[in-house]
């Protein structure tokens, strides 16, 4: 799946800003659906936990009306900030991701494809490498 919009944050960045901008990017795609429902969807999400492991911040819903899935990747390597991680480790990646409602099997198969790019040490540290938001795109 490629993400509709790809951002690269050269320093440490608010998780709740990067979170708002990413679905910014989602909102003004030529995709309808209802933004604000959607978004009271994804922050009840959000305060449930969305920390995946190995670096991946995963914030994620299932909105009905979407027509296919739409993705924003964000890389930090210096980590999010204001965000609850468990143990030491720190998020350097976040996937948000809005899946149509009507498809769960959709929304399964694009979380488990972005958890095997993730899971993909060569593939991360390409990632982690990229000077700007084109070269994040390209990876995919």
């Amino acid at each position: 799946m490629k993400p509709v919009s790809c951002k690269l944050y050269s320093e440490s960045v608010d998780f709740g800003r990067a979170l708002g901008l990413a679905y910014e990017a989602l909102v003004n795609t030529p995709h309808e659906f209802d933004s604000i429902a959607a978004w009271t969807k994804l922050s009840e999400r959000v305060s449930q936990g969305v920390y995946m492991g190995d670096g991946l911040l995963l914030p994620h819903t299932r909105v009905p009306g979407l027509s296919a899935p739409l993705m924003a990747f964000v890389v930090a390597p210096e980590g999010f900030s204001g965000v609850t991680i468990p143990g030491r480790e720190t998020a350097q990646f976040m996937c948000l991701l809005l899946s149509p409602a009507e498809s769960a099997t959709v929304h399964t198969q694009a979380i488990a494809e972005m958890a095997r790019l993730i899971l993909d040490k060569e593939w991360k540290a390409k990632a982690l490498a990229c000077r700007d938001d084109a070269e994040i795109a390209a990876l995919f």
